[in-house]
């Protein structure tokens, strides 16, 4: 069981007084945007999940991200095979750098646009760095974690990951996005099953 953490609970912790949309303009460092800030500093300081496994999902133009055809598809496999309780879902953003599920239609995270289309290598460099604290909490979090990302969120992640020594089982996804997510969650599923993370019997 996750820590309890609703939008009125991250209102108050974020300190959170406007409800503005938070967007990418040139020469502005959305990474440094105070409440962004404070979203990072809560999540690293304060922020539980107690299930055993993790997927790490891309953050998406639609928002909130439930919206996007590759999240319903991956919530809906955790659905029908019944590893709510089992698997964390994390959306890897910039500039929030991990969103939980359970918090994705609060703001900030539904009211936000920052296109990697946009970033320049010193902003990809500081992604990098930023994301390394958020995967080493994760991992000390969840027994196993995956993630099946396209290439920028995948070369992001594997980056940090590698500096902050942190193991992830990652997928890089292109056309077959569908596929992926899929197979994914398979073996996400079958390597918690290795080490007895799952009750098989609730599970199919």
């Amino acid at each position: 069981m996750n820590s309890v953490i609703n939008c009125q609970t991250l209102y108050y912790q974020l300190k959170i007084n406007s409800f503005q949309p938070i967007i990418k303009r040139d020469g502005e460092d959305l990474f440094i945007n105070p409440t962004v800030r404070r979203w990072h500093e809560f999540f690293v300081q304060s922020y539980e999940s107690t299930k055993p496994l993790a997927l790490l999902l891309p953050c998406t133009s639609m928002k909130p991200y439930s919206r996007s055809a590759t999240h319903r598809l991956a919530y809906s496999i955790i659905k029908r095979k019944n590893l709510d309780e089992y698997v964390q879902i994390y959306s890897v953003s910039e500039p929030m750098l991990l969103v939980p599920r359970e918090v994705e239609e609060c703001y900030p995270f539904n009211s936000y646009e920052y296109s990697p289309k946009v970033m320049t290598a010193q902003e990809k460099d500081e992604f990098v760095d930023l994301l390394r604290k958020p995967l080493a909490k994760i991992a000390n979090q969840h027994k196993i974690i995956a993630g099946v990302l396209p290439a920028h969120h995948y070369s992001i992640v594997d980056r940090a990951s590698r500096k902050e020594g942190v193991k992830l089982y990652l997928t890089r996804y292109g056309k077959l996005a569908f596929r992926s997510i899929n197979e994914s969650i398979e073996n996400l599923v079958a390597k918690g099953k290795e080490i007895n993370a799952i009750d098989t019997t609730n599970t199919k």
